[in-house]
């Protein structure tokens, strides 16, 4: 804005106005993400996945969110159990995804002088890989072993397209074991367990995850049934376990996994900090996770009077939260460059066009400087899998929600476990569910 001629000047207050407004409406189209977001959430914290789902749908959806968009469908879809849609919905997403790779130059410009909100949302990385994850499980649920096989194998790109410094997901890798393993690859399944072992070790700082007990067996299995002696020992004697071969001959194996809880909400926090290039202190807005993560409630399997309990193999609020952690650095330099512009353009307009014209500029810098809370907050707090060894036979497999006074919501199946073969269950569990709606999901 180099001139300010004097018509513009004499309409100072109908500008003013119009400025004003103008920030009003970009404050609204950023809170209005959260305002959805919190009313979908709640139902999921009384259990019902079914109302949110209907109230995310009737919901209008900014262009700009797409990727977001399809990601919550996809979510929130198959927490109610129509895994083929799900799949629909998170492969737009995925698409989107790839589209916005890489970042436009519009798209910068626009978040170097406004804010981060207006580029489009192309999903943090560990999110980039974790729909890759969701596509399998939907596809396990649905018996398509092949078409999971390519997802992982899909996420394995991914996570090596960042180069020296890849997103490592170690579920992922486990995952992609489990899968080998389905398909009875078996030497592709020993290298990703053994991969899997690893990628837990290195991340424990990031994700907060030791190597699953779980994973151990696992490993130890893969290497009996490869006869890996040698190997094995090894494995044994670093983990502190011995694997017992007899206790699992001629028998089938029912895998459990479960998402537990709700992942963490971002919001903005405002902070003062130093411009040298201005010699003045700004405020900046900032995204944020607040507070402590709360934690997920205990689960087990319960199958003929035992039970098993579940490890912990995906710390998606650990990885969130430290994915935040990662990047906050860039944003506030962002966040501090774009409020140096803004001040700047008020005291030009100030000087072009008087106190009232910089002060409308002031204004509508401050209301327009708000931080990017976007984030796949329908993704659980964790991802939680037990293996159980079983006879062949039909079984019923209660998966259960523990409180402090014992069990506080089941979801039931029924299982056929064939010998030497995998048997899937999955849930998604957020808060007890009515006994109306687990009656009319019992039924269907």
């Amino acid at each position: 804005m180099k001139i300010l001629n004097a018509s513009m000047t004499a309409q100072m207050p109908r500008l003013l106005f119009l400025l004003m407004l103008s920030g009003l409406f970009v404050l609204q189209g950023c809170s209005h993400y959260g305002a959805k977001t919190k009313g979908v959430r709640a139902k999921l914290e009384s259990g019902r996945p079914d109302l949110a789902l209907r109230e995310f749908e009737q919901q209008s959806h900014d262009s700009s969110d797409k990727v977001l968009t399809y990601l919550h469908k996809g979510m929130l879809k198959r927490m109610t159990g129509e895994y083929q849609q799900s799949n629909k919905d998170f492969e737009v997403a995925k698409k989107e995804m790839e589209d916005l790779y890489t970042t436009s130059i519009t798209r910068s410009v626009g978040s170097a002088v406004v804010n981060d909100t207006v580029r489009e949302y192309a999903g943090d990385r560990y999110e980039q890989v974790l729909i890759h994850s969701y596509m399998a499980l939907n596809y396990i649920a649905i018996g398509q072993i092949d078409s999971a096989r390519v997802e992982i194998l899909q996420a394995d790109v991914k996570m090596r397209e960042w180069g020296e410094t890849p997103m490592e997901d170690p579920f992922v890798r486990y995952l992609s074991g489990i899968i080998f393993e389905a398909l009875g690859e078996y030497d592709q399944a020993l290298v990703a367990y053994r991969k899997a072992v690893d990628v837990y070790k290195k991340t424990i700082s990031k994700h907060g995850l030791p190597v699953p007990m779980q994973l151990k067996h696992d490993l130890l299995r893969m290497l009996s049934y490869e006869g890996l002696r040698n190997e094995l020992h090894q494995y044994e004697s670093e983990f502190g376990i011995r694997f017992d071969e007899a206790a699992e001959q001629n028998k089938g194996y029912l895998i459990a996994i479960l998402d537990n809880g709700l992942g963490p909400v971002k919001s903005q926090q405002t902070i003062m900090t130093w411009a040298p290039s201005i010699r003045q202190r700004l405020k900046i807005a900032l995204p944020t996770y607040k507070g402590r993560a709360k934690a997920t409630r205990a689960a087990r399997v319960a199958i003929d009077g035992k039970r098993y309990d579940f490890n912990t193999v995906e710390n998606i609020d650990g990885m969130a939260r430290k994915s935040l952690e990662e990047e906050l650095p860039a944003i506030t330099v962002r966040a501090l460059a774009r409020m140096v512009i803004k001040h700047k353009t008020s005291k030009e307009a100030e000087k072009r066009g008087g106190g009232l014209m910089g002060l409308a500029f002031k204004i509508g810098g401050m209301v327009s400087e708000i931080a990017d809370t976007r984030s796949w907050s329908s993704l659980p707090q964790e991802i939680q899998l037990i293996r159980v060894p079983l006879a062949q036979g039909t079984y019923n497999a209660d998966i259960e929600i523990m409180g402090r006074g014992g069990v506080i919501d089941s979801m039931s199946h029924v299982v056929k476990i064939k010998k030497g073969h995998l048997t899937f269950i999955s849930d998604h569990w957020a808060a007890p569910r009515p006994k109306s709606l687990k009656q009319a999901q019992a039924a269907k």
